[in-house]
């Protein structure tokens, strides 16, 4: 009997949609362009950052910006280099979609598919209040459409938070391939390090439950080592390391770690954390 030949793009498609995570290994980490001082990071620091991250076993990276210092086609060429695939952000400011159009020209102009895994539309933008959720899902559509048209047959998707995905499910479901958001334990105040791995794969069930049929993923997950308690979510690098621990033992294989490193550039927030959730160190 003949061989079936399967054309190369067509076995991408499939491997996209189908085979977006369910490995035994860490799935990805997410990663900062900025230096601890707003600056941008060079190629050779980025190089290095994500080479640590390939050599603890992680299977790709999420950025959160196409344009911002180059992303991704300096994250891009260390990630090609060590073998790590790519969760690029359209991320949407307080700016609205139209600033964001630039970012997905910036894509269409770099369109080296093969590195991407996943299409983030936002991070939080709904939850902010920076976006309603038909405008987002109407920028998802749009975007869709030119994105295929360059070749991008890939998953696409949004980052919020879980009760934004549930109250707009209607609006929503329908446009992602898909359902993920950003989870993090440490903001529910009955939630300890111990019962974080509980917590997230709780989450991962009502994003489920909210979008029939797509698989769910945790598009940030993990917990600070600095800054004040949240009720019974202290942080702590040992809390950090049950915690971490913990999310492992449940959801490592469709869960984007947060984050690389402390990123001493952002405001510190109210409870003092947001600076403090490097955890590279704990795998």
């Amino acid at each position: 009997m003949k061989p079936i030949m399967i054309p190369a793009m067509l076995l991408y498609i499939l491997l996209s949609l189908f085979t977006i995570g369910g490995h035994a290994s860490p799935w990805a980490m997410s990663y900062s362009v900025f230096t601890s001082g707003n600056g941008c990071k060079d190629q050779g620091t980025i190089s290095g950052e994500i080479g640590t991250i390939a050599s603890k076993g992680f299977q790709g990276v999420r950025i959160y910006s196409a344009t911002d210092c180059s992303g991704i086609q300096n994250v891009g060429s260390a990630a090609r280099a060590s073998g790590l695939w790519m969760v690029v952000t359209i991320y949407i400011s307080n700016t609205g979609i139209g600033a964001a159009q630039a970012q997905v020209d910036a894509m269409l102009e770099w369109a080296q598919w093969d590195l991407v895994k996943y299409i983030v539309f936002g991070n939080e933008a709904v939850h902010n209040g920076w976006v309603s959720a038909s405008d987002l899902a109407g920028f998802i559509s749009s975007s869709r459409s030119r994105l295929q048209a360059a070749n991008y047959w890939g998953p696409i998707g949004t980052a919020e938070t879980v009760d934004v995905i549930q109250n707009n499910a209607g609006v929503l479901c329908d446009v992602i391939d898909v359902v993920s958001a950003n989870i993090q334990p440490f903001y529910s105040t009955g939630t300890s390090a111990s019962g974080a791995g509980d917590f997230v794969s709780q989450q991962l069930d009502l994003l489920r439950s909210a979008c029939p049929g797509k698989d769910a993923y945790s598009t940030e997950t993990g917990w600070p080592t600095a800054g004040s308690a949240n009720g019974a979510a202290v942080p702590g690098y040992t809390e950090q390391q049950e915690a971490i621990s913990s999310i492992r033992g449940v959801a490592e294989g469709n869960t984007v770690f947060f984050s690389f490193e402390d990123e001493l550039w952002k405001d510190p927030g109210n409870l003092g954390v947001e600076q403090h959730w490097g955890c590279i160190g704990q795998f």
